[in-house]
C-alpha cells in the first residue's frame, strides 16, 4: 500500500500581507498555473496514488479553508493536528492516523511518500517517475530516501545535503541512481553556499521523503526512543477513538523538524538526484522564478501600471477593477498589495517579512 502526506500546516509569513493565519501560502496563487500551491500538490499526487490514500496534515485554524479548497480527497484525509508541533510531530501523527487507520496492514506493508504544500515542480512528468522510482527504493531497502535537487545557484535560503563524492551508487538504476547522504546542511551563508555548489556533490534539500512505516518506526526507535514510544501511544489512542488523550501527547511531544529528530541521526539516509524544475516558494522573490518576466525583468500580477522600472515584482491581488496600482521608476522592489495592506520593500531583503509580521502583532494589528 502507498500513501502521500501533504504537510499543510505552514503559515508562510514570508507571503505577507497576502498569507494570513487562517489563509497562508499554500492557499495562494503563487505561480502562473492559476491554482494554488496545495491543489497542485495533491494534483501531482494524485498521479502516484488514489485520492482516498493522499493525507493533508493542518492546523486547527486552516481546516475549514482546506475543505472549501475542495481539493478533491476525502474529507476525512485532511488530518487536523491537535497542536502544532512542527515537521516531526506533523509526521508522527499522520505515521499514527494510518496506522490506526490500516490496522489490517503491518508497518512493512504501508509505504509513505511525504511532499509539502508550498513547492513550484512545473516537469510533473519528471517528477512523477523520479517519486515513483523513490518510492520504489523505499519499498526494497530499510533505508529513509529523500530527493535531492541539484542546486543552480548558491541559495541561502535552502538547506543542503551532502553525499560521499567518491561513492558509487546504490543501486543498478542509472536513471535513477541512488547515493548514501553523509551529513545535513543548515541554510549557508552566500560563501558556503557557493562552495557547496563547487564540490559537485551536494543537494538542496527538497524536504520530501520516503518510507516503509516500519523504517521510519525502527529508525525513529534507534534516533529518538522517545519519539519513537510516543507513535505508538498516539496510535493507540487514535485507534481508541480518544481525542483527549491524542491531543495530550501531541501536546507533550517537542517543537522539532524532522531533520533533527530523525534525518540528521539516521545512517540509514539515501537520496535520488531530482532532475526536475522544483522551487521552494519561501518569500515574495521567488515570483520572478515563477510568473513570466516582461522585457525589463519586472512581474505583474493583478495588472498594474508600471513605468521605467526595472526588475521589480507587483502583486495586486484585488486586481485592477478593484485597485489601481501603479509604480514609477523602481528598480528591484517589491510591491504587494491586498484588500487592507501593502508592503513595499527591496527585493533582496524579501527574507525580512517575517520581522513586518512580528511588529503588526505586537501592535495587534488585525490584518496577520
Amino acid at each position: 500500500m502507498r500513501v502521500i502526506v501533504i504537510m499543510a500546516g505552514g503559515i508562510g509569513e514570508r507571503f505577507w500581507p497576502m498569507s494570513r493565519a487562517t489563509h497562508p501560502k499554500q492557499l495562494l496563487t503563487l505561480t502562473s498555473s492559476g491554482q494554488s500551491l496545495l491543489a497542485e500538490a495533491v494534483q501531482r499526487s494524485l498521479q502516484l496514488v488514489a485520492a482516498e490514500d493522499i493525507y493533508v496534515v493542518t492546523g486547527q485554524t486552516l481546516q475549514q479553508a482546506i475543505v472549501e479548497a475542495k481539493l478533491g480527497i476525502p474529507e476525512e484525509n485532511i488530518l487536523i493536528e491537535p497542536a502544532k508541533r512542527n515537521t516531526a510531530g506533523c509526521l508522527i501523527y499522520a505515521a499514527a492516523t494510518i496506522l490506526a487507520r490500516h490496522r489490517d496492514k503491518g508497518p512493512e506493508e504501508v509505504t509513505i511518500g511525504v511532499l509539502t504544500a508550498d513547492h513550484r515542480i512545473p516537469d510533473d512528468e519528471q517528477f512523477v517517475a523520479t517519486a515513483k522510482a523513490a518510492l520504489d527504493e523505499a519499498e526494497n531497502t530499510n533505508s529513509l530516501i529523500t530527493i535531492g535537487i541539484r542546486p543552480v545557484r548558491p541559495e541561502t535560503a535552502y538547506g543542503y545535503l551532502e553525499v560521499d563524492g567518491t561513492s558509487q551508487r546504490l543501486n543498478q538504476n542509472e536513471k535513477f541512481p541512488l547515493y548514501q547522504v553523509t551529513s545535513f546542511h543548515e541554510k549557508p551563508n552566500a560563501a558556503t553556499a557557493a562552495k557547496f555548489i563547487a564540490a559537485g556533490h551536494c543537494y538542496w534539500n527538497s524536504g520530501m521523503f520516503f518510507w516503509r512505516l516500519s523504517t521510519f518506526q525502527n529508525e525513529f526507535n534507534r534516533a529518538n526512543p522517545i519519539l519513537a514510544e510516543t507513535l505508538e501511544d498516539l496510535s493507540d489512542a487514535i485507534m481508541a477513538n480518544d481525542e483527549h488523550r491524542a491531543a495530550a501527547i501531541v501536546d507533550a511531544m517537542p517543537n522539532i523538524s524532522i531533520d533533527n529528530a530523525l534525518m540528521e541521526k539516521s545512517d540509514r539516509i539515501n537520496v535520488i538526484p531530482g532532475n526536475f524544475l522544483w522551487d521552494d516558494l519561501g518569500a515574495w522573490d521567488a515570483l520572478s522564478r515563477t510568473f513570466p518576466q516582461d522585457e525589463e525583468g519586472n512581474v505583474s500580477y493583478g495588472d498594474p501600471v508600471l513605468l521605467d522600472c526595472t526588475g521589480t515584482i507587483v502583486y495586486n491581488a484585488p486586481g485592477a477593477k478593484q485597485v489601481a496600482v501603479a509604480a514609477v521608476g523602481l528598480e528591484d522592489m517589491l510591491v504587494v498589495v491586498s484588500g487592507d495592506a501593502v508592503l513595499v520593500m527591496p527585493k533582496d531583503r524579501a527574507q525580512e517579512v517575517r520581522s513586518v509580521v512580528r511588529a503588526l502583532r505586537d501592535r495587534g494589528a488585525s490584518q496577520v
